[in-house]
Formats: C-alpha cells, structure tokens, sequence
C-alpha cells in the first residue's frame, strides 16, 4: 500500500460493502469474491473476519439445536399455538 493513500478503499466503498453484507444470500458471495479479488489487505482481512464469524454463528446455532432440542421443540410449539389464537378479520 501505498503512502499516498491511493490504494485504500474510500467511505462510499466500505458502506456498499456493509450494505451488502445485511443482504441474505449475497454477503455470502460477496464475501467469498472479496476475499479473491481484493486489491487491498484491509478489505481482505475485513472479508476473511466476517466470513469467519458467519461459520462460527452458524455452528453455534447448530450446537445449540443439538444441546437444547426439547427447547427449541417447545419454543416452536407454543409459537404454533399463538397464530392459532390469532384471529386475523
């Protein structure tokens, strides 16, 4: 990188990157190509923290299904029987 600063991403390219990151799906892919095509080792960096804590919540939901499955059943269940009660005109 350079001392000039040319080579650093600008405020309007990290906020179409935050922006894109809150839409399911895309910040997937967005964040896989960042990770192969970024020009810049902060943006690299910023992808590869993201993506990491994307697999870490992913497995620690997963982890708690496994641990914690009556709760979760009883949780869908009285959920179940709410929209049930629930008269919409």
């Amino acid at each position: 990188m350079s001392k000039n600063g040319k080579n650093r991403p600008s405020i309007l390219n990290w906020m179409g990157s935050l922006i894109l990151l809150g839409i399911p799906g895309v910040n997937l892919i967005f964040l896989i190509l960042t990770i192969i095509f970024a020009k810049t080792g902060a943006k690299r960096n910023f992808a590869i923290a993201a993506l990491l804590l994307m697999v870490l919540s992913v497995v620690l939901i997963c982890a708690a299904f496994v641990a914690f499955p009556d709760y979760f059943t009883r949780a869908a269940q009285s959920l179940r029987d709410a929209s049930e009660t629930v008269s919409i005109p």
